[in-house]
């Protein structure tokens, strides 16, 4: 495969996929945020059945606990009201498209606490949000989104939580019926209330935590006077351990800072303020996804108020983990699109949508946005039948359709990733009797999938693997989809090992960059000594595709192959160097980029490594 193809396929595989991103960043979180809001009034106790405290003081399964001076040390009975202000906004990042806004969400609530019972090691509260706001950029209130209405409907019922007696959570009981972002959206707002405090002595520690995102270790350090009325808790986060939605933590940076203030004559927390920083890999596509969370927690108002009655029965519900790692996400918001798809698209036919795209193909200029408009149209056509995706192959494999509108349709089926649709690409990738662009657009197009089926891992390993023309373009997706299948290949091998064991044929035929890059797709644990044979290869194509076969290696590993790569006497070298380099924001990496700023002689690459500096 020439150097000019690979590069294309390289892209393509970076590229198709972030029409999905995309889609998930509009309709998981509110566009924009504000910086200014109306003040939230004041609230009522939860309306929840209950007996005076005195009168259960003697029972042998609870323990209202005396008040006493401390961290967490608050009797049963005392209610707490804090006022929350959570702001997160989120970037895209890649190293070829600098940094993008990814949308924003602004809440505003209200969070009431009451220490429902207390036993030696744990603490159960039940907590309530009350007038949760989300709101717009200009300040006003997000009105009629979906989205927006399913959080606040899971603010409905209190949530009852346990607590270590140090304060960190240990199981949540939610309302029956809430989907896996209802319960994550209740866990991020609450777990702001959630903070470690030291056990006696003790004015630095290393604990894990938990939060939405997942479980992360966390360093803690006192600071100020452990007998002062007031101690503040400073929490800086390690690394996380657990990532919500990934089988593997991601690569990950973290930085910023919470901070927490005890207020010890009423044993309880009444202030938190967070300003952190996270970047998470999305190694698939290239990208890196950053989030910047700013919250402030104050406590404004406290007292005492009676027990709750059906303590025992929250007890035991109380099993829902801390973190938030294992929940299935992305259900509502993939719903509610769903169904807005079948109304928009209820009467439109397959032929009338290839025509617009063929029209709008052919004007001069093409109106971008329009042809991707449509082709979100499409796929969702053949998302939500079958039917389409059998008959688009027919056109396809028949020779009905123009090569501009066949890339367009295909990419669409790639999207679409049903079944049917998986057939409908397999059909037309293994048709030698269709033209050589359109089976390797429909190659390229399988890299969305995100439940590759079996028939098509094993084309695309047949043709990896033999003499087929599409040899190079197989090998690159079956890379990529080699982690999501689920199935052993026909010959009992997984799509990995058989990667694997095609290195000596590619190098026999002169193609150990395509296979290179293959591997990098996959990132299997060989991944960093495979490319350590081949750093310093004569061949700068293999050198340069070592580079790009780093991007799921740690930085520990990679920087300092990547670092040497910018000094190879080859520019094509340098700059997958310099590419792979703009996307880590290790200091070390930053170092090597500050050097070819300095000193690189390819004009173009000097000032890209300058655009990244610039770029933070």
């Amino acid at each position: 495969m020439a150097r000019t193809t690979r590069r294309s396929s390289r892209s393509a595989l970076l590229l198709l996929p972030l029409a999905a991103i995309t889609v998930v960043a509009a309709v998981t979180w509110f566009r924009g945020g504000s910086d200014t809001a109306p003040a939230l009034g004041a609230v009522a106790p939860a309306a929840t059945p209950a007996v005076a405290a005195d009168a259960i003081a003697g029972s042998p399964e609870r323990d209202t606990a005396p008040s006493s001076r401390g961290f967490w040390t608050a009797p049963a009975g005392s209610r707490f009201v804090h006022r929350v202000v959570d702001r997160c906004d989120f970037t895209i990042r890649s190293a070829e498209g600098g940094t993008q806004p990814g949308g924003a969400l602004h809440a505003e609530c209200l969070v009431e606490t009451l220490v429902c019972d207390r036993r030696d090691d744990e603490i159960l509260v039940r907590q309530t949000v009350h007038e949760p706001t989300f709101f717009l950029p200009d300040g006003r209130k997000v009105a009629d989104d979906p989205i927006q209405a399913s959080f606040v409907a899971a603010t409905a019922a209190p949530v009852f939580v346990r607590l270590g007696t140090n304060g960190s959570v240990h199981a949540f009981a939610f309302a029956t019926g809430l989907d896996g972002d209802q319960r994550n959206f209740l866990r991020g707002t609450l777990s702001l209330l959630a903070f470690e405090a030291p056990a006696a002595g003790s004015t630095s520690w290393t604990s894990r935590a938990a939060d939405s995102t997942g479980e992360f270790d966390a360093k803690f350090e006192v600071r100020g006077a452990v007998d002062a009325d007031e101690v503040h808790v400073e929490r800086t986060r390690i690394r996380y351990v657990a990532v919500a939605g990934n089988a593997e933590v991601p690569k990950h940076e973290l930085s910023g800072r919470g901070e927490a203030t005890f207020a010890l004559d009423r044993g309880w927390i009444c202030a938190v303020r967070i300003d952190e920083h996270t970047t998470m890999s999305l190694p698939m596509l290239d990208l890196q996804a950053l989030t910047h969370r700013r919250a402030d927690v104050v406590l404004v108002e406290s007292g005492m108020v009676e027990v709750p009655a059906d303590v025992l029965d929250a007890w035991r519900r109380a099993v829902e983990p801390a973190s938030g790692a294992a929940e299935a996400i992305g259900r509502y918001a993939a719903g509610n699109e769903r169904r807005r798809w079948q109304q928009t698209l209820n009467g439109v036919g397959l032929g009338q949508l290839l025509t617009d795209i063929e029209r709008l193909l052919a004007a001069d200029p093409v109106d971008a946005k329009a042809v991707d408009d449509a082709f979100q149209r499409l796929q969702w056509l053949l998302k939500l039948d079958d039917a389409h995706a059998a008959a688009l192959a027919e056109q396809l494999t028949t020779r009905q359709l123009g090569i501009e509108v066949a890339r367009v349709a295909l990419g669409a089926l790639g999207a679409a990733g049903t079944t049917a649709a998986q057939n409908a690409l397999t059909t037309v990738r293994s048709d030698a009797s269709v033209a050589m662009p359109v089976r390797e657009a429909a190659t390229v197009a399988c890299v969305q999938l995100d439940d590759p089926a079996p028939s098509l891992m094993q084309s695309l390993a047949a043709d990896a693997d033999g003499t087929s023309e599409l040899q190079g373009s197989s090998m690159l997706v079956l890379g990529a989809l080699a982690p999501k299948a689920k199935s052993a290949l026909a010959d009992g091998r997984s799509p990995v090992d058989k990667l694997l064991a095609m290195e000596n044929d590619a190098a026999a035929r002169g193609d150990l960059a395509t296979w290179l890059l293959a591997v990098g797709n996959a990132a299997p644990p060989q991944t960093l000594s495979i490319v350590q044979r081949y750093a310093a290869d004569a061949n700068p194509a293999v050198r340069a595709a070592a580079c790009v076969a780093l991007r799921r290696v740690s930085d520990a590993d990679a920087v300092p192959i990547l670092s040497n790569a910018t000094s190879d006497v080859d520019a094509a070298v340098r700059r997958e160097a310099l590419l792979e380099l703009g996307r880590r924001p290790s200091p070390e990496a930053r170092s090597a980029i500050e050097h070819m700023a300095s000193h690189e002689v390819d004009v173009e690459l000097r000032d890209r490594a300058r655009r990244f500096l610039a770029a933070g």
